[in-house]
């Protein structure tokens, strides 16, 4: 299906050359010489694409960008401007447009940005399905069960995932759905948006764990031939699952304590403290309790963990 682009210019001469320029990629044109046109023409026609002049007749381009904005945050909106115009142009994308074009422009940059612009919204729009059926996917309401322990802890499964920042530590035996549970967390919360970063802390060794959740530095180690973002950095603004938490070592431990009370870290090998947001929940088959207990788990970061407790019945 070809991308529609509504063109807005009041000078007529431009707005026929760019009409037959995009028309000739393939793009369906459509134009507007005064904003009150180009809102009537976006609402009949929801367009794929905006390129919008900031000097209009009747109202201005950043009013009229604004307005777009009120109905529609997604399509992809150009600002076009003279050199002299700059200053609005930057104005223009603190109010949501995507890009801005300086007048008199090259033909060819104006359907790179164009094809670019588009391109990127369909990323974007592809970005969206596939959290949107993740969402699907996880919800609570897909966790059928009859037994009314579970029942239970599925209620405050659905309170937990409305918070976005309390630590979770859910528990149970293998197989009885532990990453489910984790998964139904996040894409039922605040957070779902953002990214779900997990990891199964039993089956790495020490070191390697410890590079993969905080990252390093280039030279930290041999074979860091350059610096790695580490699990942390790549979960900011969303959550972080630490499944099999009981096999972590005790000087991981202590790392994973010290950004609990602090939220900043630092990669192996460097010195800069690096600050993210980033919500922690943990999932184990063991009786951390216990370990606690035997002296193979800390108990500070024990209950740093278990602010939240969801235990998971045996499926038996």
């Amino acid at each position: 299906m070809k991308s529609s682009i509504l063109i807005v210019d009041d000078e007529t001469l431009l707005l026929e050359s760019l009409k037959k320029a995009l028309s000739r990629e393939g793009y369906v044109a459509l134009t507007a010489t005064t904003g009150r046109e180009a809102l009537r023409c976006f609402e009949e026609h929801a367009p794929d694409l905006v390129l919008l002049d900031v000097k209009l007749p009747d109202i201005d381009g950043i009013q009229v960008l604004q307005r777009l904005r009120k109905v529609d945050t997604q399509t992809p909106i150009i600002v076009m401007t003279a050199y002299s115009g700059i200053k609005g142009a930057v104005e223009a994308i603190k109010f949501g447009a995507y890009d801005y074009i300086a007048k008199p422009f090259d033909v060819d940059e104006l359907k790179f940005v164009v094809a670019r612009s588009l391109a990127s919204r369909r990323v974007e729009a592809e970005v969206d399905q596939i959290r949107s059926t993740k969402k699907e996917r996880y919800s609570f309401a897909n966790i059928l069960t009859v037994n009314e322990r579970m029942r239970q802890i599925i209620k405050l499964g659905q309170r937990v995932a409305n918070s976005s920042q309390s630590t979770v530590l859910i528990s149970g035996e293998s197989g009885t759905g532990k990453e489910l549970f984790a998964n139904a967390i996040h894409y039922n919360g605040p957070r779902a948006d953002q990214p779900l970063v997990a990891i199964n802390c039993a089956v790495l060794s020490e070191g390697v764990l410890e590079s993969e959740l905080f990252g390093h530095e280039k030279g930290a180690f041999t074979g860091a031939i350059k610096q790695k973002k580490g699990l942390f950095e790549l979960a900011d603004q969303g959550t972080l699952f630490l499944d099999e938490i009981g096999e972590i070592s005790p000087a991981t431990q202590l790392k994973l304590l010290r950004f609990l009370e602090e939220r900043e870290f630092q990669r192996v090998g460097g010195t800069r403290s690096i600050e993210v947001d980033v919500r922690i929940i943990t999932a184990t088959n063991k009786n951390l309790r216990q370990n606690v207990e035997d002296g193979k788990f800390r108990e500070d970061l024990y209950y740093r963990l278990n602010v939240i407790s969801l235990p998971i019945p045996p499926l038996r």
